[in-house]
């Protein structure tokens, strides 16, 4: 386990195939792409921590913004997350830990992040979170992760980063603070996660629990602008397929360890991401049209889908 990310290194694997083009949904939210090329530049396998997605449900307005668990990453990689307290100002403290080999998360402003050209760089404030891998205040330079890839910013980006606020911003910092698992006794403990995950699921079908709020709300949403759409199928169908498609990779991934006959849940679940993926489309044409009316039929087979993940789960881990 290296003490400090490899620029070289990590910039030679590229992406990890988790955020292949071809996928369904080649990103999922800012958090868990950051983890998932995070562990890939260590030379870690992300496909491992995946259990959590088992536990997204549906929050009333929102399907759960997923994220892993800091005792998953602990056990599986050795990896602790504490958090960094802004007394110094961000950029001195985030210098103080990459030196240290620690990558910083932060939330910080979209608008001054490069690698967000076309949506928000420049454009619009938005709030996501990078790893700071290192950083020059000398060449006000910054290289950081972010979603599928790694980026560096420079110039008036980077003082804009680091523009003094009201409030400091949250941070945290990744400490390495044990060895991790060895590739073959991965399967086994990401296994034992998923069944204690699996406990911890939603009781109910959560897709139904959405459908339900959008019998409610969907007449008048989708008579917004479009960029309320936009900003609803992030936090809706954006988590909902993309966790989906999470965990039918994580289901594959230890299918093909021959731990467990996961095969059908893994199908279930890419199913599943593929039809939620299919009903973002027609909740853009809902708000094209201003009419809500056909919604509830089409989340019906997703609905369905979810059911039979669950049943093949579980006769799975039986």
């Amino acid at each position: 386990m290296p003490s400090a990310l490899a620029p070289t290194a990590a910039d030679l694997r590229g992406s990890h195939p988790l955020h292949a083009p071809e996928r369904v949904w080649p990103e999922t939210n800012c958090y868990v792409d950051l983890w998932i090329e995070l562990l890939h530049a260590y030379g870690l396998v992300p496909e491992a921590m995946l259990g959590f997605t088992l536990r997204q449900d549906f929050e009333g307005d929102q399907f759960t913004f997923f994220k892993p668990f800091a005792v998953d990453l602990d056990r599986l990689y050795g990896l602790e997350i504490q958090e960094l307290a802004i007394y110094d100002g961000l950029e001195a403290q985030a210098r103080m830990q990459t030196a240290r080999g620690r990558p910083v998360l932060v939330e910080v402003d979209a608008l001054h992040l490069p690698d967000t050209a076309g949506t928000t760089y420049g454009r619009a404030h938005a709030k996501t979170t990078i790893a700071i891998l290192g950083l020059d205040p000398d060449r006000r330079t910054l290289d950081y992760l972010h979603n599928a890839g790694r980026f560096t910013l420079s110039g008036a980006d980077y003082d804009g980063l680091f523009a003094p606020g009201t409030l400091p911003p949250y941070a945290e910092f990744v400490k390495a603070t044990g060895a991790p698992l060895a590739r073959d006794a991965l399967p086994a403990a990401a296994l034992d996660l998923l069944r204690g995950h699996r406990s911890r699921a939603p009781r109910a079908n959560p897709v139904l629990a959405f459908r339900a709020a959008l019998d409610h709300t969907g007449p008048c949403l989708v008579r917004q602008p479009l960029a309320v759409f936009h900003a609803y199928a992030f936090n809706t169908t954006r988590q909902l397929g993309a966790n989906a498609e999470l965990l039918g990779s994580h289901l594959a991934w230890l299918d093909a360890s021959g731990l467990a006959d996961l095969g059908a849940a893994a199908t279930a679940a890419g199913a599943l991401a593929r039809e939620v993926r299919a009903f973002q489309f027609q909740l853009a044409r809902a708000f094209g049209r201003g009419d809500a009316g056909p919604l509830r039929a089409a989340l019906e087979r997703p609905a369905q889908t979810y059911d039979a993940l669950m049943s093949a789960l579980d006769r799975a881990l039986r």
